[in-house]
């Protein structure tokens, strides 16, 4: 068994420990190492990778940490029955996520590494009215080095980004107000405003963003409170706000006295990324003046399930803020953001994905280039155009009846013959390609059949 792992160990900075249970890892998934088989003895394994004792005694207790492995004291160390080869076999394009590679052992590490420290545990465990200073001062330096300069005193923590969207709303607006959103929007702010009885205006886009005309009548004549906003990669089109138009809002919201919710969970890749509303907010106005208030969370940069949303809010809107989000759960939990913190801090935080996604994306514009299909890519997310006599909601049902599933545009309150199709739920690449190459025979056989004209 030896053979398997010493392929992978070769020509990587990584501590030897770990790539030998990254390796073994991999062996179980791919069925290689079937359940209950027996690992190779410490000494034999060591003689044969050129390692020390100690480095097998590490690697195989890490593997036990994260759930592989089971030992039996005078039997051996065995791989779990309840094991899984493959922790998604399916593809899911409905969903905006980050392809699973390595979260589940990097979670797994950091809980245990919690777990070995019952001090600072105590601590965790305990009440705390506001987030840890150490917390704070962790994400504001993780911020820093992702391009976005702020104070730790400017941090406000919650349970994801949507409980943040919804403090917010809840501390700046009253039922009857308006509020402002792109036409086609994420859902989940129409909710959180339906919640509070706030009133939706929507806003045309266009290719650089709002439609600015169309806005700026609409400000004169419903004097919203807030302005929700996508820039960064617009959920779902994946239009980018140009600078010029970042410009004009940001002098339209201090024209209008109208606060701009920047909503930047969608994930980017590295060169895709540009500039937020908040930086320039923060540098162009008087701070007694400050309109912008930052949501992201870790969703779409890791995994849903962390929720650890944060927000970047200007001095004047901190305590209605927090207010808003104490009347909801009065804390934010300690113990989650601890994980949050270890996580951020772990520079194999992105792995390998960022490349992964690139990759996937590319497949994706290929796809869309041979269906000559107006297309726009971002990110985890494409926005592609259907021709007709082909509709959206003929792909959808065709896709879901093979167990494919994608977005419908009509999900984001557009009615112009989009799909919209999320690269990240799938962890395995062959899987993914197998599924996509399911769309794109889905459309091509649907456009060449009557069905599609009925």
């Amino acid at each position: 068994m030896g053979t398997i792992w010493t392929q992978n160990i070769k020509g990587n900075n990584e501590a030897k420990y770990k790539q030998i249970a990254s390796a073994a890892e991999a062996a179980i998934n791919s069925g290689e190492l079937l359940a209950n088989s027996k690992l190779p003895p410490q000494r034999q394994l060591a003689d044969k990778l050129g390692v020390t004792i100690g480095t097998i005694t590490r690697a195989y207790a890490l593997l036990e940490q994260r759930g592989y492995v089971y030992a039996k004291i005078g039997a051996g160390t065995f791989v779990k029955a309840t094991q899984s080869v493959s922790l998604n076999q399916q593809a899911n394009f409905a969903t905006c996520q980050q392809p699973l590679t390595d979260q589940i052992n990097l979670l797994s590490d950091a809980m245990n590494q919690l777990a070995k420290s019952p001090l600072r545990l105590t601590q965790l465990m305990e009440y705390h009215a506001e987030p840890l200073d150490e917390h704070k001062l962790t994400f504001s330096q993780w911020l820093v080095r992702r391009g976005i300069e702020q104070s730790p005193q400017q941090l406000v923590f919650s349970h994801g980004a949507q409980q943040g969207i919804f403090a917010v709303l809840n501390g700046l607006c009253v039922a009857g107000d308006t509020l402002f959103c792109e036409s086609n929007s994420y859902p989940g702010i129409h909710v959180a405003a339906e919640q509070l009885g706030i009133k939706v205006v929507p806003i045309s886009l266009t290719a650089d963003g709002l439609e600015l005309i169309e806005l700026e009548e609409k400000l004169s004549l419903f004097q919203p409170k807030a302005l929700y906003l996508t820039p960064n990669n617009q959920n779902p089109t994946c239009i980018q706000y140009s600078a010029e138009q970042r410009q004009a809002l940001l002098e339209l919201s201090q024209a209008h006295q109208v606060v701009i919710i920047e909503d930047d969970v969608n994930y980017c890749l590295p060169h895709e990324r540009s500039r937020p509303l908040w930086s320039m907010d923060q540098e162009a106005t008087p701070i007694a003046k400050q309109s912008v208030i930052y949501i992201s969370s870790l969703s779409k940069l890791f995994c849903g399930g962390l929720r650890q949303g944060f927000l970047l809010v200007p001095q004047r809107f901190i305590r209605i803020i927090k207010q808003a989000i104490y009347s909801q759960c009065w804390m934010v939990s300690p113990l989650n953001t601890e994980l949050a913190c270890i996580l951020i801090e772990n520079k194999a935080f992105m792995g390998d994905r960022e490349q992964q996604i690139a990759k996937r994306q590319q497949q994706c514009i290929a796809m869309g280039e041979r269906l000559g299909l107006k297309q726009n890519w971002r990110g985890l997310n494409g926005w592609l155009q259907l021709k007709l006599p082909l509709k959206a909601h003929h792909v959808v049902t065709a896709l879901a009846q093979q167990g494919v599933l994608i977005r419908n545009g009509d999900d984001f309150n557009n009615h112009d013959n989009h799909i919209r199709l999320s690269i990240g739920g799938c962890g395995d690449d062959a899987i993914f390609l197998q599924q996509l190459q399911k769309i794109e025979s889905c459309i091509n056989e649907l456009s060449q059949s009557a069905y599609s004209v009925v």
